[in-house]
């Protein structure tokens, strides 16, 4: 049984990469979002067999947790609620757990999370980093 085409997209999702055609955001003079898209792409064509359950199995739980941080927003907002304690860390423990998953899945296919990926700016360590900012300093010494 092969990765299906659905799985492929999600995969793409939670590593951060595109799921388009052709699609091209230059940094530099060069198409950086797609830069690194050939990495998870040959990954998804050649992933083994018999890593196939794990593979759903890490898809299953980045949905999870992904819909876990989607369901409880709110907690951005409160922190109490009546008697009930809101811890003001849930949401970046949650989406540390994200990151976990995502690494355990990008250390399967061997292929490293997209780093254009936007979604984790300054929240966290171990996301992406958005572009390669434009104003870097060059030595010419």
């Amino acid at each position: 049984m092969a990765v299906t085409e659905e799985s492929k997209v999600r995969a793409r999702h939670h590593m951060g990469y595109l799921g388009v055609n052709e699609a091209s955001t230059f940094v530099l003079g060069v198409p950086a979002a797609v830069q690194t898209q050939f990495v998870i792409e040959g990954a998804l064509n050649r992933l083994l067999p018999q890593s196939e359950p794990l593979f759903y199995k890490l898809l299953d739980r980045l949905d999870a947790v992904e819909l876990l941080i989607e369901e409880n927003t709110d907690v951005l907002i409160a922190e109490k609620v009546d008697e009930i304690g809101i811890d003001p860390e849930e949401m970046k423990k949650m989406v540390k757990r994200y990151l976990y998953w995502r690494a355990g899945l990008g250390n399967l296919l061997g292929a490293p999370p997209n780093p254009f990926d936007m979604r984790f700016d300054g929240m966290t360590s171990g996301g992406g980093s958005g572009p390669m900012p434009l104003n870097i300093s060059v030595n010419h010494g």
